[in-house]
């Protein structure tokens, strides 16, 4: 595994580390870890947090400096047991046209890119959903490509609406709902992102693959007239 160290926040709350990065090792090590924690500790855990790079738990009893170094060892030696493959592909249907990817144009300048270069760039790639995070629904996708790596806007747009997909420092989204936003907007997807109503079984889980399919206007249109716009 990866160098992990481990951070006690709180006498109930700790932190499991990875090198900072973006990486679908690292990914595939905190499943690893955390199914890990769920089937030896699993009542002893009351909250699991994952982010790009860490794992964070919240305890059912305070834990002391020495057992969370003891549980770092422990993870360490048969964590790695735990690791699977990544479970499941879904295609996203996405128009790049410039009235949904209101941003596209900036974007490409500012990597010295055509429009249709990032449009490309994009959709070639596979991402996998490190996390949810921001607004109910809204996935954190790392792998983009390192031509489109942009850091988020220094000021926010007031309006992001659902389904924008933007790119925002070395990931990509879908905003699932209308909201602010300062990631840069480069498209849109006809389909519905969130759904409280919906079973968690249709929706991407950590650590499956999200593929960009591009659709023409016409397309975008005739899917969203669709009774029917969920993946």
């Amino acid at each position: 595994m990866k160098p992990l160290k481990i951070f006690r926040a709180h006498s109930k709350w700790i932190e499991i580390s990875w090198p900072k990065e973006i990486s679908a090792e690292i990914l595939r090590e905190q499943l690893a870890v955390r199914s890990f924690l769920e089937a030896e500790y699993g009542e002893g855990i009351k909250e699991i947090r994952m982010g790009f790079n860490t794992l964070s738990l919240k305890l059912s009893i305070p834990i002391s400096p020495s057992d969370a170094q003891d549980l770092l060892a422990e993870i360490k030696e048969l964590a790695v047991a735990h690791v699977s493959k990544f479970s499941k592909l879904w295609e996203i249907p996405v128009c790049y046209a410039p009235n949904f990817g209101k941003d596209l144009g900036k974007l490409a300048a500012l990597h010295g890119l055509s429009e249709t270069e990032v449009v490309q760039l994009h959709y070639e790639k596979d991402y996998l959903l490190h996390f949810y995070g921001f607004l109910p629904g809204f996935m954190y996708l790392g792998g983009l490509d390192e031509r489109l790596v942009t850091p988020r806007k220094k000021t926010p747009d007031r309006f992001m609406p659902a389904g924008t997909v933007a790119i925002g420092g070395q990931q990509t989204g879908i905003y699932p709902m209308d909201s602010p936003g300062g990631w840069y907007a480069i498209g849109r997807t006809p389909m519905s992102m969130f759904d409280i109503n919906r079973s968690p079984d249709h929706m991407p889980k950590i650590g499956d693959t999200v593929r960009f399919v591009p659709i023409t206007v016409e397309e975008f249109t005739e899917m969203k007239e669709k009774t029917v716009t969920t993946l």
